[in-house]
């Protein structure tokens, strides 16, 4: 066959395929890279602005989930719209741990309300008391003072400090502070329980450090802001222990700060040492004579009740009596304070004693560190197991320890005949109600110990 055959128009054909497949590659190649080409340059065109608007996305995120975190530490509970919890002042905040029940607004109380006084004031009432005013306000020391309160005082001023809330501790002197605080006629303490008299003063108030004593009289009592209202707010010191300091402390209190009032309020000596102990307990202040298993405490309370500074009252309250006149001391009792039936009279009373309007700011007593009460019904401290032989023996030493402090109190004329017989009477209703309602029958019957 000639150059025209089969196999010549065979190769023709492949050749021209082969041709046409590989401008069809370059092409697609060249179509490949032009849109390459295009998409680089895309890219290149929105690189930054893609940087940018990414980074702001970003930004907007951590700081979204930065104060969704705040919200949630802070204690944030309603929503991202809340505001900021306001500063509360130092006094602001006293009001705010004295509310009985948490929920409960911080009490307002007008503290200008006082100086209301001085604008009845005659121009010679206006000189006495911007003179007594600025002597107080200048004295740093407790021989001051004592030439400064003699200045006479014009209507509504108070000396400086007035009074003294001194214990005992448990006998509901935390709510008697929280109560008086908010009387317009009282300046509030910088420090309810400062106890910088023992802390720092002892044995002798008069060798007291220069800056102890000014500490004390100026920040600790607050002088400022009563001189501000020239005294015509009482300012006191609510330090509980100074009752149990009474055997070196009252005499000195007497001398360096003659004029003071004095208040001391006591419980059941059996509810006070329990929840005295309970108090310890919730501080990780344990006594060795504690039984946990058994919750077991009356080796503790019989120590506190032969203690003559302690649940004990006669032998401590007997040097208050001996340093100051009885018009300068009122004994209170802590069941007659917290009677729903009889705390409007106690309280009356406590504020005519302390020359103070008795109706202000109400006759109701903020009963506001009842440890007792918090838990379920077998917390430590809503009852105390003991037998009923040992409950019966503590009542006998806490009907000494009352007849002791009775009989210091009738010495001394701060009780009379009718008063004793119902301040051993209220005692003797909480002792008699845990026999006949909490304790089993029998010696050996086990009681469940409620505190007064």
């Amino acid at each position: 066959m000639g150059e025209g055959g089969p196999h010549a128009r065979t190769a023709g054909v492949t050749a021209t395929v082969t041709t046409q497949g590989g401008e069809q590659q370059a092409q697609q190649q060249e179509q490949m890279k032009s849109f390459k080409q295009f998409a680089q340059t895309r890219v290149d065109r929105w690189h930054w602005p893609g940087v940018i608007v990414a980074s702001v996305f970003l930004a907007l995120l951590t700081q979204a989930a930065m104060h969704r975190q705040s919200l949630v530490t802070g204690g944030g509970q309603q929503g991202l719209l809340l505001p900021e919890e306001p500063q509360l002042s130092l006094f602001e905040q006293q009001l705010y741990g004295c509310r009985t029940f948490k929920a409960q607004p911080v009490p307002y109380v007008d503290t200008k309300a006082s100086l209301r006084v001085t604008e009845t004031y005659t121009p010679e009432q206006r000189q006495a008391a911007e003179a007594f005013t600025a002597a107080v306000a200048a004295c740093s020391n407790f021989s001051c003072l004592q030439e400064a309160n003699q200045l006479p005082r014009a209507p509504g001023q108070f000396r400086f400090p007035h009074f003294m809330v001194i214990g005992f501790p448990k006998c509901a002197t935390t709510s008697i502070y929280c109560h008086l605080i908010q009387h317009p006629q009282v300046q509030y303490a910088k420090d309810k329980e400062s106890h910088r008299l023992t802390d720092k003063c002892r044995p002798q108030l008069a060798d007291c450090p220069a800056d102890a004593q000014r500490e004390y009289l100026v920040d600790i009592l607050n002088m400022e802001e009563a001189a501000e209202a020239q005294f015509t707010k009482a300012a006191f010191d609510g330090s509980t222990h100074y009752a149990q300091e009474g055997g070196w402390l009252a005499a000195q209190v007497a001398q360096q700060l003659p004029w003071v009032r004095v208040v001391i309020s006591m419980r059941d000596p059996i509810s006070q040492a329990l929840a005295m102990f309970l108090h310890n307990y919730m501080h990780n202040r344990t006594a060795a004579c504690w039984e946990r298993d058994g919750q077991r405490v009356y080796s503790c309370v019989v120590q506190d009740l032969e203690a003559a500074d302690r649940a004990r009252y006669g032998p401590t309250i007997e040097k208050w009596t001996q340093a100051f006149p009885a018009e300068q001391l009122l004994m209170v009792q802590f069941e007659r304070l917290t009677s729903r039936l009889r705390m409007a009279g106690a309280m009356q009373q406590l504020k005519s004693f302390l020359q103070i309007d008795p109706h202000l700011p109400s006759d109701s007593l903020p009963l506001t560190n009842w440890k007792h009460k918090r838990g379920d019904e077998d917390a430590v401290g809503r009852y105390w197991n003991m037998t009923r032989a040992e409950y019966q023996h503590l009542v006998s030493l806490a009907e000494r320890n009352t007849r002791e402090v009775l009989r210091v109190m009738d010495q001394h004329g701060l009780v009379d005949a009718a008063g004793k017989v119902d301040w051993m009477r209220n005692w003797w209703r909480v002792w008699q109600s845990n026999l006949d309602n909490n304790c089993e029958e029998g010696e050996e019957g086990n009681c469940r110990i409620v505190v007064s």
